[in-house]
This record gives structure tokens, C-alpha cells and sequence, in this order.
């Protein structure tokens, strides 16, 4: 009996410390586009947006003592979380957005190339790094073209292990990207 309790007691105290890994979230974009206004009736239309990304779920990496500690997962879909923001952001940018591509003057198909945020607790500068990598094809009737967008930002954040503290990093990423995208097709 006297064992029973000591291994019940490591039981709990090995349940209680362990690190549990909660997957990350990714809020809905908030409209903070303030880039430049298209030109009147500019009308685009939002084809597609792919995640190209092997692993889906894996969104990035926590070092821990200089090595690969544990996966930052996530059970977001990020092609209509980032579709739904980049429609919203051409609709504060002053795009007219269209239902038929017969209407419209661009023809957008997105992808998601990568997603990556590291937390490195060795490091007391910049401890949490991201980036995203956007791959957007526009298609203008007689030309098409590709161009690539990688948002990338840096930050220090207090030692932490909780996949809440890494979500508004990840926002700020994807909302950085959006207004990105937006701003620059207000050019063509």
C-alpha cells in the first residue's frame, strides 16, 4: 500500500508539471487596412486561396536548451481564415469585388507557401521570430503575373511555453501580410 501512494503521488506530480501543447488559433482579421484606395471601379475577384504547406497543422518550432524542443501546431484552416481577411481588407481598400471573373479587371489565386514562428529561449534579444511566405498570381486578361510576399517581424517575449502568448504574434503576421497584398494591387 505504502508503494501505491508513492507512485500515485509521482503520478500526479509528473501530470501536473508537464508541458501541455494547446493548439494555436488564428482571430478573424480585423479590418486595419490603411494603405492606399484603388482606383474607382477597380473590380477584382478572389479565385482561390491554397495552402501549399507540407504539414498543415505544423506551424513552427520551440527550442528549449538549443534544441528542438516541441511543434507550435494548429488546427486552423489558414486559406479561409486568410481569404476571408483579404477579402475584407480589398473591401476597405476600395476594390469592388466581384462573384464572376468575367467582370473583373484582376483575377487573384493566392498560396500559402509557408508559415514559421520559432521561440528560442536562448537568445535575450529577439526570442520569437515569424515569417510568412505568400505567393499571389494576377491575372490581368493579356498578362499574368506572380509575385511573392514574405512578411517576416521579430519580437522578445517573457519565457514561455503556452501557445497563447504566440496567437498575436501570428495575427500581427497575417495581418501585416493582408495589408500588404492589398496596398500593392492598388497599383495595377
Amino acid at each position: 500500500m505504502k508503494n501505491f501512494i508513492y507512485i500515485l503521488i509521482a503520478a500526479l506530480f509528473m501530470a501536473g508539471c508537464s508541458y501541455k501543447n494547446e493548439a494555436i488559433n488564428l482571430h478573424a482579421y480585423k479590418g486595419e487596412y490603411s494603405g492606399e484606395i484603388a482606383p474607382k471601379n477597380k473590380a477584382v475577384y478572389l479565385r482561390s486561396v491554397t495552402d501549399a504547406r507540407a504539414n498543415k497543422h505544423v506551424i513552427g518550432s520551440i527550442y528549449k536548451g538549443g534544441e528542438k524542443y516541441q511543434n507550435f501546431n494548429s488546427n486552423v484552416d489558414f486559406a479561409t481564415k486568410y481569404k476571408e481577411g483579404l477579402g475584407y481588407a480589398l473591401d476597405i481598400a476600395g476594390f469592388n469585388k466581384v462573384s464572376n471573373p468575367n467582370d473583373a479587371t484582376l483575377i487573384m489565386d493566392v498560396v500559402i507557401k509557408d508559415i514559421a514562428v520559432v521561440y528560442n529561449d536562448k537568445n535575450f534579444d529577439k526570442n520569437l521570430k515569424g515569417s510568412i511566405e505568400i505567393e499571389v498570381k494576377i491575372d490581368r486578361g493579356h498578362t499574368v503575373t506572380t509575385q511573392s510576399f514574405q512578411q517576416k517581424a521579430s519580437k522578445w517575449i517573457a519565457p514561455s511555453y503556452e501557445s497563447k502568448d504566440i496567437e498575436p504574434f501570428l495575427y500581427s503576421l497575417f495581418a501585416d501580410s493582408i495589408n500588404d497584398i492589398a496596398s500593392r494591387l492598388t497599383r495595377y
